[in-house]
């Protein structure tokens, strides 16, 4: 399966490295959106020879804008267990370090399981008393996000910076392991709760770790996930949040955190 196709297409350059293009859909204000630079740097792991396992987490660190033209993305296995695999992957253009990521791999095996965390109540996407709202900006366009919560975007709101909303892929792509990546930086910035319009921000840092078995991912196919976001603090320019993204049914699929940047 060729994931994220057609937006993300990487071609062999040499051992180790892979050649592709900045997709314009997803360009962001200044730069690449985040979900999609850290899709396109997990996808590069998972396409190595000798691969083995499925995604279990994924720490980017966003160092640069990943402007319009060809990228790079170098990729280095820093270890191989019987059941775990350790990748560093790094994302250049034009000879600059734009990001760079940890993946972790791993063999799951049945062993108990249990899930504390417990999905909010959510109206069904198909509800037409909730509201379709997405960032005015390209990649936005890529995504259809139906709220649950009031969304910033649409209202001003002075009350706690969380959201609640029903979020897919407008191309009709089934879910996994790269989509999720990028759905797990499709988030407002929180400062927006607090303020009337539009704020840009960018992404510091951000982990993503992978829950969804694969049945459960062959259960949500194109369908809508319901995306959690609570934001911890906000200080001094930057904020923090976490993320749940949860299947209808109420699988937990993905977990996340991350650190952004914003300017008053």
């Amino acid at each position: 399966m060729d994931l994220f196709a057609p937006s993300i297409v990487l071609k062999p350059a040499a051992e180790n490295l892979w050649a592709g293009e900045a997709d314009p859909l997803y360009a962001h204000l200044g730069g690449r959106f985040g979900g999609w630079t850290a899709a396109v740097l997990l996808k590069a792991a998972m396409q190595e020879d000798g691969v083995r396992g499925d995604p279990l987490s994924l720490t980017v660190l966003f160092t640069d804008a990943v402007g319009d033209g060809s990228i790079e993305v170098a990729t280095r296995c820093l270890r191989s267990g019987s059941r775990l695999q350790f990748w560093r992957t790094e994302l250049g253009q034009r000879n600059k370090l734009c990001a760079h990521a940890q993946v972790t791999l791993g063999v799951r095996r049945k062993t108990l399981r249990f899930t504390d965390a417990v999905m909010p109540e959510a109206s069904p996407p198909e509800d037409p008393g909730l509201m379709e709202s997405v960032p005015p900006v390209p990649f936005g366009q890529q995504f259809s996000a139906r709220w649950s919560t009031p969304s910033p975007l649409l209202q001003t709101t002075d009350g706690r910076a969380r959201s609640v909303f029903w979020l897919r892929d407008k191309m009709g792509r089934g879910i996994d392991h790269v989509l999720l990546a990028a759905m797990a930086d499709f988030a407002p910035p929180r400062i927006m709760w607090k303020r009337q319009g539009f704020t840009v921000s960018s992404t510091v840092s951000m982990t993503v770790h992978f829950h969804a078995t694969p049945e459960e991912l062959a259960e949500v196919g194109a369908d809508y996930v319901l995306s959690e976001v609570d934001c911890r603090r906000c200080e001094g320019g930057y904020f923090d949040h976490e993320l749940k993204l949860w299947s209808r049914s109420g699988a937990l699929l993905a977990t996340s955190e991350q650190v952004a940047a914003f300017r008053d």
